[in-house]
């Protein structure tokens, strides 16, 4: 059994909740990147600062749209090859884990337990208020092996189509793996 991977635009969709902070990171960035151009014409360039403002805002803002542009390209890209499968008596899972990516092929019998939306860490406790922040704890599934460590895929209900997800849950679940998804 295999989870399917949702679209490309239906990720994006999935990331509609984060809105506000995009638009509040925006404005941020582009003011970051409008005063280091600035600084650069200024400091190394010589240019007067009215000039330097001028040349600044448009490259800002060019620099922002294609930064913005690679980000959503990128992240599209690395949800859409998420992999989850059961093949055989093993489990696949190939996704995002923290910095890093995760590409691991388990005997299901190792694992003790998978969850959803759960194991919060000391930083997202923290900011437990945010929206964001809580609809990314919400969206990693957290394997628990009985020997080892933990591992997890973030944003999994997001890169998955959630029915395909559930139906895989359940499916793991008769396999005798405890999940906390409800039959």
């Amino acid at each position: 059994m295999e989870v399917r991977v949702n679209t490309k635009k239906q990720i994006l969709k999935s990331f509609a909740g984060w809105l506000p902070l995009a638009l509040v990171a925006i404005v941020f960035y582009g003011m970051i990147f409008t005063g280091l151009i600035m600084w650069l014409l200024t400091k190394f360039a010589g240019i007067e600062q009215e000039l330097a403002r001028q040349i600044g805002l448009p490259v800002g803002g060019v620099l922002l749209v294609a930064s913005l542009f690679l980000y959503f390209n990128w992240l599209t890209k690395s949800l859409s090859s998420f992999h989850l499968a059961i093949e055989g008596d093993n489990l696949l899972v190939k996704g995002i884990a923290g910095w890093s990516t995760l590409d691991k092929e388990v005997p299901i019998n190792t694992i003790k337990k998978i969850y959803i939306g759960a194991n919060a860490n000391s930083l997202e406790k923290l900011s437990s208020g945010h929206g964001a922040i809580n609809d990314q704890v919400a969206s990693r599934l957290t394997f628990f092996p009985y020997t080892g460590k933990t591992f997890k895929l973030d944003f999994a209900a997001k890169a998955f189509n959630n029915e395909s997800l559930y139906k895989f849950l359940v499916a793991i679940k008769g396999k005798g793996v405890e999940t906390n998804v409800s039959v």
